[in-house]
C-alpha cells in the first residue's frame, strides 16, 4: 500500500531532475548569453528574479496565479534555491577577472579604467557596470583588481559571492 505513492513520488522527482536538467541547458543558457557585459539596475534584477519564477510556475509545475502559491512553496516543492542571479553575479565576476588578469587583451582593461574628457550634464550619474562587482562584493576596484590575479583564490571567491547574491535572505533569521 505505502509502495505506490512511493513510487510515484520517486518517479515525480525523477521527471522533475530531467525537466530541470533540460531547462539548464537550453533556456537559461540562451538567456545567460551575454550577461557578463550587462549594467545592471534594481528593475532589471526584478525581472530576473521574477522570470526565473515564472519559468519555474507556468512551464515546469504549471500553476496559475489563481492558486495564490508563494514563490517560497514553489521552491520547495521543486527542492530549489533562487540561483539565476546568482549565475548572472558568477559570469559577471569571472569576465571581470578575466579583464582585470590582462586576459581580454589591453584594449578592455583601458575601456574600464579609462576616463572620458569633457564635462558630464548635469543629473545623476548614470549606473556603471563596475557598480554591480562593487556592490556583490563589497569591496573597491582596486581591491578585486589585486584579488583577481590569483585565479585559484579569485574562483573560491566567485564561488561565495555569486551564492550570496542568488539568495540574499539565507543567513538572516526571520524575525527581521
Amino acid at each position: 500500500m505505502l509502495a505506490k505513492p512511493l513510487a510515484a513520488c520517486t518517479y515525480l522527482s525523477s521527471i522533475i531532475s530531467e525537466l530541470y536538467d533540460a531547462s539548464m541547458s537550453m533556456v537559461w543558457a540562451v538567456f545567460q548569453y551575454g550577461v557578463g557585459g550587462w549594467t545592471l539596475k534594481k528593475s532589471d534584477r526584478n525581472r530576473i528574479e521574477a522570470f526565473e519564477m515564472w519559468y519555474w510556475r507556468k512551464k515546469m509545475l504549471s500553476i496559475s496565479w489563481e492558486e495564490h502559491r508563494t514563490n517560497d512553496s514553489i521552491l520547495t516543492e521543486l527542492g530549489l534555491e533562487r540561483e539565476l542571479m546568482g549565475r548572472v553575479a558568477k559570469l559577471k565576476l569571472q569576465y571581470f577577472g578575466h579583464i582585470t588578469r590582462g586576459s581580454a587583451g589591453q584594449l578592455a582593461l583601458t575601456v574600464l579604467e579609462g576616463v572620458m574628457e569633457g564635462l558630464r550634464h548635469q543629473s545623476r550619474p548614470r549606473r556603471q557596470w563596475i557598480h554591480d562587482i562593487e556592490e556583490w562584493t563589497g569591496c573597491k576596484y582596486i581591491q578585486l583588481k589585486e584579488m583577481s590575479q590569483d585565479r585559484a583564490q579569485w574562483r573560491r571567491e566567485i564561488s561565495e559571492w555569486s551564492s550570496a547574491v542568488a539568495n540574499p535572505h539565507r543567513g538572516r533569521s526571520t524575525s527581521e
